[in-house]
């Protein structure tokens, strides 16, 4: 008999929006059976839509469902830990959005809390999953260009444009460029150079004057034990766009409109209420995009970009085209198509593979704290002006088809 999770998902904001029209597809593998929030409108708003999930005000309250199976959890990043916690002592399976935790101590006492209760822990929100990266990594592992000696990625979006609450731009709480998106980088850089990165010498900045209590971009040079680099690349400021670079396809892999910042983009004068936040999550533009910016919703969907990254080989480079990759040998240039991706689908597909297979995660517990180290070295190294040397770094794992 196949194997139905039961999903409770803890808040329902912008991650959980991103997470929601993919759960049609995989229903013979995932089910939504509960939602939680601390607010009662929102709640009542879903409920109305979804008459068959239960909704809770408290995570802990969902937690004890008997009809949840796994929760996902969604909530502000200072509460990862917490919640994540609280759903493996309820002995339910755990997808943790990234970044893992804020502090390594965090970070453990996920660890310990998943190996005690002896509960799957995924590792959610990471461009790993995405079919260009994974084809990446399957080439890299073939052998054919022989070994990874550079990576390098870069990204440049409107993220401090976008509709911010003082939370979401409070690096004491976890938030601003380098923890909301430096995870995006950090794994991807990770899993196609192994996942074993020795150091890190960064700079990151605060640039904007009305957003002073977060970073809003950084330059970060990886280091890997087999002596590969990586150079990370993100500024959030909004005057220049990735997307000119790759096709106009942006992270979701749709065309971007104003892709090339043309037409003159508002600059938000600082955060904003939570409440107007919340308004604009409900009415379906959570970012507060313009009609200078966001995604072309009527373009047909390609392979998603975040960002541009390059893949350097002995004996070749790899780097995304909107189909697939392009791949560069000593025969010249050669596309590889991909699979479509699959979207937030591919974290809910690979916990239940977890479960039914009963295997560690490609991506678990302690590959989250592996990248949760590398994002507190930059804050670190950019802060004391030197190079930090890790000391929790992890292996890919390798899974036969993943």
């Amino acid at each position: 008999m196949a194997v139905v999770l039961r999903l409770g998902v803890a808040g329902i904001g912008i991650a959980f929006t991103q997470v929601y029209p993919h759960l049609k597809e995989i229903a013979d593998k995932v089910r939504l059976t509960a939602v939680a929030d601390i607010r009662r409108e929102a709640l009542e708003s879903f409920k109305a839509k979804n008459r068959d999930v239960e909704i809770f005000e408290s995570v802990e309250q969902m937690c004890a469902s008997p009809q949840v199976d796994a929760v996902w959890v969604a909530t502000p990043n200072a509460l990862h830990a917490e919640h994540s916690i609280m759903a493996a002592e309820h002995g339910k399976h755990v997808i943790c959005e990234k970044p893992m935790g804020i502090t390594l101590e965090q970070c453990d006492a996920m660890i310990r809390a998943a190996e005690k209760n002896r509960v799957k822990f995924v590792q959610g929100h990471s461009k790993i999953y995405d079919a260009p990266v994974k084809k990446m990594r399957e080439i890299v592992l073939s052998g054919q260009l022989g070994r990874v000696i550079q990576i390098n990625t870069w990204n440049f979006n409107d993220w401090l444009l976008r509709a911010l609450t003082p939370s979401e731009v409070d690096t004491d709480l976890g938030s601003g460029v380098v923890f909301r998106q430096g995870p995006h980088q950090v794994d991807t850089v990770r899993f196609l150079g192994g996942g074993l990165v020795r150091s890190v010498r960064a700079v990151a900045g605060r640039w904007a004057p009305n957003f002073p209590g977060c970073e809003g971009d950084y330059t970060a040079l990886l280091e890997f034990e087999s002596k590969a680099a990586a150079t990370m690349v993100f500024n959030g400021y909004g005057y220049f766009d990735i997307t000119e670079l790759t096709w106009e396809i942006g992270e979701g892999g749709r065309k971007m409109l104003n892709s090339d910042s043309l037409l003159k983009r508002p600059h938000p004068t600082g955060p904003i209420e939570p409440v107007k936040k919340y308004a604009l999550v409900e009415a379906g533009n959570p970012y507060g995009y313009s009609s200078n910016g966001g995604p072309d919703m009527t373009a047909p969907r390609k392979q998603p970009f975040f960002g541009l990254t390059v893949v350097s080989c002995e004996r070749g480079v790899i780097r995304q085209s909107p189909e697939g990759l392009y791949v560069y040998g000593a025969e010249g240039r050669e596309e590889v198509p991909c699979p479509p991706s699959l979207g937030r689908a591919a974290e809910l597909l690979e916990l239940h593979e977890a479960v039914t297979e009963d295997r560690e995660p490609f991506l678990d517990a302690n590959w989250g704290k592996a990248t949760v180290e590398v994002i507190l070295a930059i804050l670190q190294s950019s802060k004391e002006r030197r190079e930090v040397l890790l000391e929790h770094q992890v292996p890919c794992r390798e899974i036969t088809g993943w």
